[in-house]
């Protein structure tokens, strides 16, 4: 073959063809992100569903702004700027259903400790706690019946311990 040929005939048609392809190719290379858009879609509208419109109106805001862009990018067939816009939208969408959640989980908990916690008027608030109750009982005298027997008592110590007595051997007994 003569190189001279090729050079003159063979590049122009090689480039030519090369850059077709590769327009082609760009084409078809991004798919439309119409399954990404639909999840954003449901994710805005999961956070409408948590209240976000009341405890998270920003950030639902965003998600609403980035899926309609979204979507307008997906009209001018910009399928790139319409997924990142898309998935953008749904990160928003999420963040405000996860404060939301947020914002009725802390009203739920802050009802129920109303309700465990009972109000206290002024007047008692200011009063002392009672004191601890002691593990021992006070010590008590029994009197030792007169005909003798078993008596309880308490030492200090324990309780439920008895006392066994004959009359007239304690001091200070009568015969």
């Amino acid at each position: 073959m003569n190189p001279s040929l090729l050079t003159t005939r063979g590049w122009p048609v090689a480039a030519a063809l090369s850059a077709a392809l590769g327009l082609a190719a760009c084409a078809t290379d991004v798919p439309p992100p119409t399954a990404q858009i639909g999840a954003s879609s449901q994710a805005v509208a999961a956070a409408e569903r948590a209240n976000a419109l009341q405890y998270a109106p920003v950030e639902l805001q965003s998600a609403r702004d980035k899926l309609a862009a979204a979507d307008a990018a997906m009209r001018a067939d910009e399928r790139t700027k319409a997924r990142h816009l898309a998935e953008q939208a749904q990160v928003d969408a999420e963040l405000a259903t996860a404060r939301s959640q947020r914002a009725v989980t802390q009203q739920a908990a802050v009802a129920v400790q109303k309700q465990a916690i009972p109000r206290t008027s002024p007047q008692s608030a200011m009063t002392p706690p009672p004191a601890t109750p002691s593990l021992t009982a006070p010590s008590t005298t029994i009197a030792p019946p007169l005909s003798g027997g078993t008596v309880p008592m308490n030492n200090g110590t324990s309780w439920g311990s008895t006392y066994t007595y004959t009359p007239g051997t304690y001091p200070g007994a009568q015969p």
